[in-house]
């Protein structure tokens, strides 16, 4: 029990944030999607009685559009979403979606009580934001958190209330992201997580650093401005799926069918990481994370074609389009 706390603890961070750079990813996806994206919204303020419980000290309920992204995007980025300041109290479309993506890794989840099995990994953030596969069994509560936000959405836009239809819907939008990441389905592959947990300490820490740089990856590719990876976002088509149940296993299978293609090329290039990489190492070593690069991409590609997808139906359904 003692290896599985410690093991489990070193992937608390790195599970509760799938995905870098969610506001630019929903920003492209969102901007070559939505025929009003552009369309002006009213700021109103929040006045939802909702069944989850949020840690109200992180929450943030009032707007920060105009004063948000330029704080936490770093200092290297060539590429990433304007914010520009609202206008008479009224923020576009695309705007909200974009920043309200990341609320959900602002703290609003952290130290609550949400579930026994928390303490194993540390913290309660994790538990809404991962989808944890072992052999049989699903763990956590990443799936859930996606649908929650959707409902949670429907019911402001049945209240006419589009300001928080979007804001809710953006938060929705960041749990599927997170469920397209490999790492984020599974710390890794089955027998390095046993191996870790039975006798080496040393080889679930690499799976942590392993997890940390490939969340790392997609943010050096969109805020560095790679015109491969951003076309295959801006062009992807929309794909349609039955309903939201299909939509979730399609995007968890993004994930968990490329874990160990990924896993392979860390363990190749990288051997015995000790450290999270930065964008500096993989210029350093670009022509060596080609096929790290393509298996992205594809990812990528198919989870944008979903979510734009997602996003067209469910605005038609709530009278946005």
């Amino acid at each position: 029990m003692k290896r599985l706390l410690i093991f489990l603890s070193l992937f608390t961070f790195v599970l509760t944030f799938a995905w870098s750079a969610h506001e630019t990813l929903t920003y492209l996806i969102v901007k070559s999607t939505l025929p009003k994206a552009d369309s002006l919204v009213q700021i109103t303020p929040y006045t939802y009685v909702e069944k989850r419980i949020y840690n109200t000290e992180k929450l943030i309920l009032d707007d920060v559009c105009g004063k948000f992204i330029s704080t936490f995007v770093p200092a290297w980025a060539k590429f990433y979403p304007p914010d520009p300041t609202p206008i008479d109290g009224r923020v576009p479309i695309w705007q909200i979606l974009t920043v309200y993506s990341t609320e959900p890794d602002l703290g609003m989840d952290e130290g609550l009580n949400l579930s026994k099995l928390q303490s194993i990994i540390g913290d309660s953030q994790g538990v809404r934001h991962m989808k944890y596969k072992l052999l049989f069994f699903d763990f956590f509560e990443g799936s859930e958190s996606f649908l929650y936000f959707v409902e949670m959405s429907k019911k402001a836009f049945e209240k006419k209330d589009r300001y928080w239809g979007y804001r809710f819907l953006a938060r929705a939008i960041h749990h599927l992201e997170d469920l397209s990441m490999p790492y984020h389905n599974a710390p890794g592959r089955l027998g390095d997580v046993l191996e870790s947990l039975l006798w080496n300490r040393k080889k679930a820490e690499e799976l942590a650093y392993r997890h940390f740089s490939y969340d790392e990856f997609l943010a050096y590719l969109l805020y560095l401005e790679d015109r491969e990876t951003l076309k295959i976002i801006t062009e992807s088509e929309p794909k349609q799926t039955k309903n939201l149940r299909e939509l979730v296993q399609r995007v968890r299978l993004l994930g968990l069918r490329n874990l160990y293609k990924v896993d392979d090329i860390f363990e190749k290039v990288y051997s015995n990481l000790d450290r999270t990489l930065s964008w500096n190492d993989f210029v350093a070593r670009e022509g060596e994370l080609k096929e790290l690069k393509k298996i992205t991409i594809e990812i990528i590609e198919e989870f944008s074609g979903l979510l734009k997808g997602f996003l067209l139906d469910f605005l038609h359904q709530v009278g946005e389009i």
